[in-house]
């Protein structure tokens, strides 16, 4: 398999930093944030985010993948329930935004359980992708239509250790 770097870990690193700067900026440093960091690919992007915020981010996870291979199967399976965060702030942390499925029922579904602000981080914006209406508050970086491998991207569970992103070179 042939992967070409898009995006190195200086770049990847850089773009981290500015993006905590922003979203510090939009929750502050005093009311408690629950991180929602969507498993498995966006936990490297979410403990660099974190290593950069304040300590009122509280990091919770939960598990749920809508991918077969290298395509979005459409409908999203829920491997576990969201923690609880009726009257909190969340900031949902995923790798990708892609088709927006998963970051749109994400977010729909802390508002109707009570989350008071709800705001989502993504390390890629893929917007040539969306299938519903959705689109991230904060974007790390940005990309075409490549399939993504490396800093959590996965292709059937391989690559996600990468130190940079890259794409699969058909």
């Amino acid at each position: 398999m042939n992967i070409k770097t898009l995006y190195s870990a200086d770049e990847i690193r850089e773009a981290v930093q500015r993006t905590a700067q922003e979203v510090e900026s939009f929750f502050g440093r005093e009311e408690p944030v629950v991180a929602l960091c969507l498993l498995n690919g966006a936990i490297w992007y979410a403990a660099d985010l974190l290593r950069h915020l304040p300590d009122n981010f509280e990091l919770q996870t939960i598990r749920i993948s809508s991918y077969a291979g290298t395509e979005s199967t459409g409908k999203l399976k829920w491997h576990n329930a969201l923690p609880d965060c009726n009257g909190k702030q969340v900031l949902v942390i995923d790798d990708v935004l892609d088709t927006g499925l998963t970051m749109k029922e994400v977010c729909n579904a802390l508002r109707a359980n009570g989350a008071t602000k709800v705001a989502s981080a993504v390390a890629i914006n893929k917007k040539g992708r969306r299938t519903v209406e959705h689109e991230a508050d904060f974007c790390a970086l940005h990309c075409d239509d490549y399939f993504l491998v490396g800093y959590g991207l996965d292709f059937n569970g391989k690559y996600r250790n990468l130190p940079f992103i890259g794409y699969i070179e058909a």
